[in-house]
């Protein structure tokens, strides 16, 4: 569920409109001692955006040995969301999440601790001492852990790029294959609608040029004749054979001129007898 903004409902940490500060806000969180209701509440802060007031509140937690906070503030410095990036800070936390004993955050702190371990992200790479960490968080029941045993990659960890961490598997892949793949074909399929679209209107309208060389796969096929057959083709025709009807036409025309010459000539002998 998204949450709204500290801007948008008092439940993100902003006064209520009578300029106090409501029992059930976020805000209310940051005045009160850490206890686990006051930590889970920073989460929801960072959630809402509230950077500050969240770190308030989980520095406040960690003081008291909340492992949940340990894990949360170690993430955003991992990341650098709302803080400053700080690797070898967010790899502390994350052990001292390990080792606390917590039933519920202690197996995803050694599940963290054991993935900082394994990508060397601040501290010093150790690939056989990260399995140890994410056997001990298997043991407990993380799944994560669990996942990474079997398979050598999990998403309980996820890079700039959505990647979990260790070796991707292809289901893993299969999303971001599909998402390249979708980019290499949406340029030719414009070109052939562009194509299609002067082809019908008769224009000489421009084609998007590729962004990148295509495959002779999704080559596209040219709509003009080849370069060696240049103006109009013209193919030859037989003369129409006449029809009936104009052949009579013909033969009426050529007796009326009959007709016509007869009767002259029979007038100028009418007028020599005379």
């Amino acid at each position: 569920m998204q949450l709204p903004s500290a801007a948008e409902n008092s439940f993100c940490g902003a006064a209520a409109s009578t300029g106090e500060v409501s029992d059930l806000s976020l805000e209310h969180a940051i005045r009160q001692p850490a206890s686990m209701v006051t930590c889970s509440q920073g989460y929801f802060l960072e959630k809402c955006g509230d950077h500050e007031n969240a770190n308030k509140v989980f520095d406040k937690c960690i003081a008291a040995g909340y492992a949940g906070a340990m894990i949360w503030k170690a993430l955003l410095l991992d990341d650098g969301a709302g803080v400053e990036q700080d690797l070898p800070k967010a790899a502390e936390l994350l052990h001292r999440a390990a080792i606390s004993g917590d039933p519920a955050y202690g197996p995803v702190g050694k599940m963290h601790y054991a993935t900082v371990l394994y990508l060397g992200r601040g501290v010093t790479q150790d690939r056989a001492e990260a399995m140890k960490w994410f056997q001990a968080a298997a043991a407990e029941g993380n799944p994560e852990a669990k996942d990474f045993l079997a398979t050598n990659y999990h998403t309980g960890y996820r890079d700039q790029q959505g990647m979990g961490a260790g070796t991707p598997t292809s289901a893993a892949l299969a999303p971001l294959a599909n998402a390249v793949s979708e980019e290499r074909h949406a340029v030719p399929a414009l070109r052939r609608n562009a194509v299609a679209m002067r082809a019908d209107q008769g224009t000489s309208a421009p084609i998007l040029p590729p962004a990148s060389p295509l495959p002779p796969a999704t080559a596209i096929t040219p709509t003009t004749p080849p370069q060696a057959i240049q103006g109009q083709q013209l193919a030859l025709r037989t003369s129409p054979t006449p029809s009936s009807a104009t052949g009579a036409s013909v033969l009426l025309i050529a007796l009326l001129l009959i007709s016509f010459a007869f009767g002259a000539l029979r007038k100028k002998r009418r007028r020599r007898v005379r």
